[in-house]
């Protein structure tokens, strides 16, 4: 038994630890609580399990409006039937328990906070995806899946941050506007992700779209990343 869940656990949670390891280990400047970190990927988990329910309520009603096969339901259904769901459910971890929490004081932070909300998302998508279909899809999901939750947690977290500063500055409307974008850019990328993959895409032969958007997305995430921790500063709490 105990072969058997390593056997799923590695190959699941391997790629989610090597990635928060990255981001949290560039965070130098009072580096964020590992217990509390740990807790922000848990409540990812956590906040994950109802979002197939929601999912399948949207994709069900944006069915009766467009018809299935057309490109129109595509965009909707992997924009607001999935990404839609899946990121609120990650901002939704952060407002409730970091916005407020006193660790959050510097700008990298919400870039470690967020990526974290999102790991733990993938985390349990990971083992039930091994679960499901075997080790098998590990490689692949180490690849794309997996970095590409932790880049969407990148833009919310970049987003997020400059709501807190903000907030601090008692600025509501440039707070406002912040929090809408960083639960709005990441639904967007994450939902443009997941339309490359449809099957009206694929329909169309533009497949190769994919891997071009993948590397540029993962590309100006490392530069958001590097640019948040080179220039990381005080923002209050």
């Amino acid at each position: 038994m105990r072969t058997i869940l390593y056997f799923i656990l590695i190959p699941a949670l391997l790629p989610v630890v090597v990635v928060l390891h990255y981001v949290y280990k560039l965070d130098k400047n009072e580096r964020e609580p590992l217990g509390f970190v740990l807790k922000v990927v848990l409540f990812g988990a956590v906040f994950s399990l109802p979002c197939a329910v929601l999912e399948r309520f949207l994709i069900s009603m944006i069915g009766e409006f467009y018809d299935p096969a057309t490109i129109q339901y595509a965009w909707l259904e992997n924009t607001v039937g999935v990404a839609l769901v899946e990121e609120l459910s990650k901002w939704l971890v952060l407002m409730i328990y970091v916005w407020k929490n006193d660790n959050f004081d510097y700008r990298y932070d919400g870039i470690v906070y967020a990526v974290s909300a999102s790991l733990g998302f993938a985390a349990l998508e990971n083992i039930l995806y091994v679960v499901t279909y075997g080790t098998g899809v590990s490689i692949g999901r180490a690849i794309f899946s997996i970095p590409g939750h932790a880049t969407f947690g990148v833009f919310m977290g970049y987003f997020l941050s400059r709501a807190k500063a903000f907030y601090v500055r008692d600025k509501s409307i440039r707070k406002n506007i912040c929090l809408i974008f960083s639960i709005l850019i990441p639904m967007l990328i994450h939902g443009f992700y997941d339309f490359l993959l449809s099957e009206q895409v694929e329909a169309m032969g533009y497949q190769y779209v994919f891997y071009i958007y993948v590397i540029l997305l993962d590309f100006f995430a490392l530069k958001v990343i590097k640019h948040e921790f080179r220039t990381d500063r005080y923002i209050g709490n």
